[in-house]
């Protein structure tokens, strides 16, 4: 009666499981306290669906933690006129949790909450949890709807970029519906003849193109990460036209060496890290630097079709700081004779480990910071290949880092709690003989022994 007593007057919450699955972080904790105003938090799954009871019970921790978040489940089978209304608002398309502060808005899929493991829907079971994302998913979503400006995002065109409306393997939709999720505002926008970068852009992508920016262009670009502007580069691998085996640079050479980024005329080998069943030139990369970008990628890898080096000059100049964000293993190379490619190292070509993505900043504290990250390959965040391992992860995080959102990629998945139980045939049979024979013997003769005393 005592303890019923205080337990309803200290309410208090406690997480017992040993992978601590749903105890909120410092960071998500500091979130929800510091929130101004009601987040309208939307659960659009039915009831049976998988990762329904894990989001429940994640969302009650975060409406615990501040009153400010207003948690509502939605079942779509039960209430089908809410649920086209929700589908027409927010333009979702199956089982999501959406998030709304006043007319900002963000949806997480079921996807996107946690990595599963299909090892035992081969032999007709469900498939398990590996590892579950949402506190890092619903926490970057509540600061992406509650933060005070929209980010406005411009890919580039008129060069044979990757189309952000094309939902074709070499379209970059998915990289654009992944800023539209986090509340960014996307446009194109055509630099040729255009002069300056259009006023209020935030981040700039240049998205895999096949033609050759023209010097205004180029100065334009400069100018605008001069002043504390950012950018995402894919230069992927492409060779000009009519000239046998020559590399293009995409004009982009000069800028980036202006800023210490040496791009390489090679194709990335790595013998060691080659995907099955591909050619050579497909390799994942699982060798990460430290930095922001590839916080949550350590014990991951990241597959890359085709790419070629992109790093680091010797000596940066004044003024900034870079880091070779993924390396291949130390027996990958760049292979430089684009005439007579052979899976053979030579003196000729870039040493391994080779760097396939590079991150630079200017140091200091000055009023607008420049960011720019490199990439030497622009399929592995096309359509077709973003969902391969941890492509996603890297993609969002330095799209994250470049408009200096950290705090979106700064909470880890979580591990959950897999107890497995291996049984041998003699196991199997002792379980059976206790089960059909020794318990119901032991009922029976427990019946019999009352009955004999009553008697006596």
């Amino acid at each position: 009666v005592l303890v019923n007593w205080l337990g309803s007057r200290h309410y208090r919450r406690f997480a017992w499981t040993s992978s601590g699955l749903y105890t909120l972080s410092g960071k998500t904790v500091k979130v929800l306290k510091a929130l101004k105003a009601p987040v309208n938090v939307t659960v659009f799954m039915t009831e049976g669906s998988q990762l329904f009871p894990e989001t429940q019970e994640l969302l009650k921790r975060y409406k615990a933690a501040s009153p400010q978040v207003i948690v509502e489940t939605l079942d779509p089978t039960r209430n089908r006129a809410r649920a086209e209304a929700l589908v027409k608002e927010f333009g979702i398309s199956g089982p999501s949790v959406v998030f709304k502060s006043g007319d900002r808005k963000k949806y997480v899929t079921v996807d996107q909450l946690a990595e599963l493991d299909f090892s035992r829907a081969r032999f007709g079971g469900e498939p398990s949890i590996k590892s579950f994302n949402g506190e890092q998913e619903f926490t970057s979503a509540i600061l992406t709807v509650t933060e005070s400006k929209t980010p406005k995002v411009l890919f580039t065109t008129g060069h044979g970029e990757r189309k952000i409306d094309a939902r074709s393997r070499e379209g970059f939709w998915g990289v654009a519906e992944t800023f539209r999720r986090d509340n960014c505002k996307v446009e194109e926008w055509a630099s040729l003849g255009a002069g300056d970068v259009p006023a209020g852009a935030d981040l700039l992508v240049i998205a895999g193109p096949k033609s050759a920016f023209t010097e205004a262009e180029r100065d334009a670009v400069k100018k605008f990460l001069d002043a504390g502007g950012h950018a995402l580069v894919f230069a992927d691998v492409e060779f000009a036209p009519g000239k046998g085996t020559a590399m293009l640079d995409f004009g982009l050479r000069p800028l980036l060496e202006a800023y210490g980024v040496l791009l390489d005329d090679d194709i990335v080998i790595d013998p060691k890290n080659r995907v099955p069943q591909m050619g050579p030139e497909t390799v994942f990369a699982n060798s990460f630097r430290p930095h922001p970008i590839t916080k949550l990628l350590e014990g991951s890898a990241v597959v890359f079709p085709l790419a070629r080096s992109v790093r680091l000059a010797e000596k940066l100049p004044e003024g900034f700081t870079g880091t070779a964000l993924v390396e291949t293993s130390a027996e990958g190379w760049g292979e430089t004779d684009l005439k007579n490619p052979e899976v053979r190292k030579d003196d000729r070509d870039v040493k391994g480990p080779v760097s396939l993505a590079v991150a630079i900043e200017t140091s200091g504290k000055p009023e607008k910071k420049m960011r720019l990250v490199v990439f030497g390959d622009a399929d592995f965040a096309s359509n077709g290949g973003i969902a391969n391992a941890a492509n996603s992860y890297l993609m969002a995080g330095a799209a994250n880092w470049a408009l200096e959102r950290e705090a979106l990629i700064a909470i880890p998945p979580r591990a959950t709690d897999q107890v497995a139980v291996t049984m041998t045939r003699g196991d199997i049979g002792t379980m059976t003989l206790v089960a059909v024979l020794f318990l119901p013997l032991l009922a029976v003769s427990a019946g019999i022994a009352v009955y004999l005393r009553r008697r006596r």
